[in-house]
């Protein structure tokens, strides 16, 4: 067996005799002694590294930008449902009694402040959705706190239940989402 043969101690890669760093992970090896150095390949060691971590996962990635993404299109479409709310129902008010269908909606029980609640909840639930969707990608992309992940992904599912598509796709993300478990560290 070669002397002169090297590991990283780190990531367990053979090292070249003129090699001052790892070319894989990045350790330094300047400062090992002959001593530290391994006659074998450390297969094991750095699972921990960034390289090697499962929280660098495609499908991990995948999921939080999905989630970061609905965060902000759902807290920004909420945030402006709410501000709006009194002159989108006046102006649907106005078109609904153009078109001689106001009375229909008074038949029914819709009145203008109705509609005004309606819209001021659709706009809360969506701006609840979004806001647990932000944290939810937050801790999916760092790989952290799993359990809060997880919450918060459901509530964000289950606020978004005022339209059928984002219910599926955050049914969807919810479940892929406890399929990485292992992937976080906490």
């Amino acid at each position: 067996m070669d002397d002169n043969v090297r590991y990283c101690t780190e990531c367990g890669r053979e090292l070249a005799p003129t090699d001052n760093f790892c070319p894989a992970c990045g350790a330094n090896i300047d400062d090992m002694t002959k001593e530290s150095y391994s006659a074998s390949p450390q297969t094991g060691i750095g699972y921990g590294c960034a390289t090697n971590s499962p929280a660098n996962s495609d499908g991990l990635k995948t999921l939080s930008y999905l989630m970061l993404f609905w965060g902000i299109i759902g807290t920004i479409y909420g945030i402006y449902t709410i501000i709006s709310a009194e002159t989108s129902v006046e102006n649907a008010v106005n078109m609904l009694k153009d078109m001689d269908l106001w009375e229909d909606y008074l038949a029914l029980g819709y009145t203008e402040e109705t509609l005004k609640t309606i819209t001021y909840a659709e706009g809360a639930c969506i701006t609840v959705s979004g806001v647990c969707a932000l944290m939810a990608g937050h801790f999916t992309f760092r790989g952290e706190k799993y359990k809060i992940a997880v919450i918060t992904c459901t509530v964000a599912t289950i606020a978004a239940f005022i339209g059928i598509i984002t219910l599926l796709v955050g049914i969807f993300v919810t479940y892929r989402l406890t399929q990485y478990k292992s992937a976080f560290k906490s």
